[in-house]
């Protein structure tokens, strides 16, 4: 009969996660760390967080080290990846738009990379996506103020002749822009986009960007921060428009934001943080049934592959 050991490298591969939090400014990780992670597995970048997904026996030895990224590993991993994708482990506890991100991270690196890496991956994907519809329908549904637009909304207040111009028209601005149906909205984008455009009465052309801040008072940045975009805008805003959201910029990094000349109120995503944590005592009973409740199916998630594997390791030695 085969040893323990022999049957044990038998096994499938499992889920590991290689995880690091961006600092206050939101930078992450050096360009050849991230280069590396890249290389390796799913990677998602957000404002928060960078994260490498991958399906292997072992951690690849060129990844960053321990002092760099988190390392997780079978029910830990898929219990935090869980608790990420339904909203539970951003700044905002609960928001929905990082299902979003998971969703077209995926789908864009699957298009990318080769069979083989997708399907070690795919049955994971596929659970992480239905199981936080299920958290989120199970214990997150009426949690109130849980998106960046309904945050937004109430950090602006603008009043009901407020002209709101959004900046750039990614998935986060069409998560924002529902929120203010109830606004005469316009759209102004870098670049002509093929995507179907966001419902706003308004859009500006690429080239009009001064007419789009001539006829705003309210605007919102949904875009990354950039210095030449960030001062463009900021130049722009001049006197006429009274608030001006960026949606892409915290609060430590440096540039013309940081202006006290300003004629108009500024907020970022700091911003929108601290509300979010004044309202936490309202969802704190939720949110700590909801990680419960991930953690109970990321311990499914390892019962059902202990069941799988033993039989087959049983197989194996009897057949030695």
């Amino acid at each position: 009969m085969r040893s323990r050991h022999a049957m044990e490298t038998d096994n499938k591969n499992k889920l590991l996660v290689l995880h690091r939090l961006k600092n206050a400014a939101g930078q992450g990780l050096d360009a050849d760390s991230l280069a590396v992670m890249q290389a390796q597995g799913f990677f998602l970048d957000t404002c928060l967080r960078q994260l490498m997904v991958v399906a292997a026996p072992a951690f690849p030895p060129e990844l960053p080290g321990r002092d760099l990224a988190d390392r997780l590993s079978g029910q830990h991993a898929y219990s935090f990846l869980l608790q990420t994708a339904a909203g539970l482990n951003s700044s905002i506890p609960g928001e929905s738009n990082i299902l979003g991100q998971f969703r077209g991270g995926w789908n864009a690196w699957r298009a990318t990379v080769d069979a083989e890496h997708v399907c070690a991956l795919t049955s994971y994907m596929h659970r992480l996506f239905r199981d936080s519809r299920l958290i989120r329908r199970d214990y997150l549904q009426g949690i109130g103020g849980s998106s960046y637009g309904s945050l937004v909304r109430k950090l602006m207040q603008p009043h009901k002749r407020a002209r709101i111009l959004f900046i750039g028209q990614g998935k986060l601005a069409r998560s924002v822009q529902p929120l203010f149906r109830e606004y005469t909205t316009a759209l102004w984008n870098h670049r002509n986009s093929r995507r179907e455009p966001m419902p706003a009465q308004i859009s500006f052309a690429p080239g009009s960007a001064e007419a789009a801040a001539d006829w705003a008072t309210h605007i919102i940045i949904t875009t990354p921060a950039d210095s030449e975009n960030d001062r463009s805008w900021a130049n722009l805003a001049g006197k006429r428009v009274e608030h001006v959201v960026h949606l892409g910029r915290r609060r430590a990094a440096q540039g013309i934001w940081s202006d006290p000349a300003h004629q108009f109120q500024f907020s970022d995503l700091d911003d929108i943080f601290d509300l979010r944590r004044a309202q936490s005592s309202l969802r704190s009973a939720q949110i700590t049934r909801a990680r419960k409740a991930c953690e109970q199916r990321a311990a499914g998630l390892a019962s059902e592959a202990l069941h799988r594997t033993l039989p087959e390791a049983l197989a194996q030695g009897a057949r030695a």
